[in-house]
């Protein structure tokens, strides 16, 4: 036998080792994969991406030998962590070299992102690299757009967008990759469309619902995006990796702590310094949600826990009957648990300072309101100077109406708001900081601060709202009074 003959069957049995070990590990082929897309960089190492190299292969074996599914996968990692490329693109592109027939449908919050991670894999299909590997994986002629593209054995890779159109497409794969726009994470429209289109039109197309697998990746933006109603909802359905930037309780699984260096999943590319950089840059709420993986800032945002003064009984140069106490209403129709409910507060103002006896959130029906309502001032010192305030929103006429036909409480409709949820608290929060907030002491505490430390990335805010009507009809409003008098 020639050398030269030697030399190519050594050559093409290299070929073939380095084949099989593409196939039997993932995290090999995205090494190499990277370097295919970037002219020859080489991918920067880090445990998290072996890690999740391998959890996703576990997956797609899964998938090629027909087995039935455990779990979906819920992936909470921040950005700068190679979340996309990895998930969206080397791991579609990956399957096929497995079982080249799976069908994969990827969906991003924009349709400029899902064609530039589907225009990717497609180079890398495409790229000298796969094709010495892989010679015989081949897309179709008559098939072949930056949105959807298949294979000569009628693997498929279709992109869309969260709002987009995906009838009479099926997949045995579907990737969530970042649902909504992180710039609209306050956006209950864009919350709410994101999870909608999860729920009405993804959840339906996977070819086989007991062996296909939805992979959600994406940052936390509130309390009630995708992953948060995930959660809620079926957490029994979903295997949650969750990986900070810095080491946290939310690290999930809890055993991955250990890897994390200096407290950072990343240092070469998420140092101290760079994320010191993007808490400037993205303030207490962008880096709580992107980089923490928790919609709100544990000391709060807005509204800072320690802001307020909880205290075991009134000064003593203060009678609690000589305080005019009102009660202030941020009302709604429903009884259903995720909806809003109608929030309840008694407070007094005395001496620039506000005093709350209590806070109290409901969710029954009219009539069964209205009997709360009336139950709630008397329990909390209602007298004849008192006053009950109503936001005149959802059943809030209705209920003022209804007040002042068979009761004789002092029922007021406020005035409507004029600015969104956000202004309204902000333009009080330096009466809340400067200390003038004071709890008495009661069970309705630990909820009450809860939701005004993760306001406006929480589920609810109602409580919120009857702590703005508060101050601001006592600080605000009484300083235009002055100004015009």
């Amino acid at each position: 036998m020639s050398q030269h003959l030697k030399t190519l069957l050594s050559s093409l049995n290299l070929k073939e080792v380095q084949k099989e070990l593409y196939k039997k590990s993932f995290y090999e082929f995205s090494l190499d994969a990277f370097k295919a897309l970037h002219n020859g960089q080489e991918l920067v190492p880090n445990w998290h991406i072996k890690y999740l190299c391998d959890r996703l292969q576990k997956e797609a074996y899964r998938i090629v030998e027909n087995k039935e599914r455990n779990k979906h996968l819920l992936i909470n990692v921040p950005p700068r962590t190679l979340k996309s490329e990895l998930v969206n693109v080397f791991f579609s592109v990956y399957c096929w070299i497995l079982k080249d027939s799976i069908q994969f449908i990827s969906s991003s919050y924009s349709a400029s992102l899902s064609i530039t991670l589907s225009t990717q894999a497609r180079r890398l299909l495409e790229s000298d690299w796969f094709r010495e590997y892989f010679p015989d994986i081949e897309l179709s002629k008559d098939e072949n757009t930056k949105s959807r593209y298949t294979n000569t054995n009628s693997g498929l890779r279709y992109s869309t967008s969260t709002g987009g159109t995906v009838t009479g497409m099926g997949a045995d794969i579907i990737v969530i990759d970042d649902p909504q726009n992180p710039q609209l994470a306050r956006s209950d429209v864009e919350r709410e469309n994101a999870n909608r289109f999860f729920n009405e039109t993804l959840r339906s197309r996977l070819n086989n619902p007991d062996k296909g697998v939805f992979i959600v990746i994406m940052q936390r933006l509130h309390e009630q995006d995708l992953t948060g109603m995930l959660l809620s909802k079926e957490p029994e359905n979903w295997e949650h990796i969750c990986l900070p930037a810095e080491v946290s309780d939310l690290v999930k699984p809890k055993e991955l702590k250990q890897f994390y260096t200096d407290g950072l999943l990343f240092r070469k590319r998420l140092s101290k310094s760079t994320l010191e950089s993007f808490k400037l840059g993205l303030g207490s709420y962008g880096y709580s949600g992107q980089y923490s993986q928790i919609p709100s800032p544990d000391q709060g945002g807005i509204f800072k826990g320690d802001w307020f003064n909880i205290i075991k009984r009134l000064p003593e140069n203060i009678n609690s009957d000589s305080l005019k106490w009102d009660f202030y209403l941020d009302t709604a129709y429903t009884n259903k648990q995720e909806n809003d409910a109608t929030a309840m507060m008694c407070a007094a103002f005395h001496n620039n300072e506000l005093y709350i006896r209590e806070v109290k959130a409901v969710r029954l029906e009219f009539p069964e309101l209205i009997k709360e309502i009336q139950a709630f001032t008397f329990s909390n010192g209602y007298t004849n100077r008192s006053r009950i305030y109503v936001e005149p929103k959802a059943s809030g006429k209705s209920i003022v109406q209804m007040l002042k036909r068979s009761t004789g409480l002092n029922v007021i409709e406020d005035k409507p708001p004029s600015q969104d949820k956000v202004s309204r608290a902000s333009s009080i929060s330096a009466f809340v900081e400067s200390g003038r907030v004071n709890l008495l002491d009661g069970r309705y505490i630990d909820s009450f601060l809860n939701e005004l430390k993760a306001f406006p990335n929480g589920s609810h805010d109602d409580q919120v709202d009857t702590l703005v009507m508060a101050i601001d009809r006592n600080t605000n409003r009484r300083k235009k009074v002055r100004a015009i008098a």
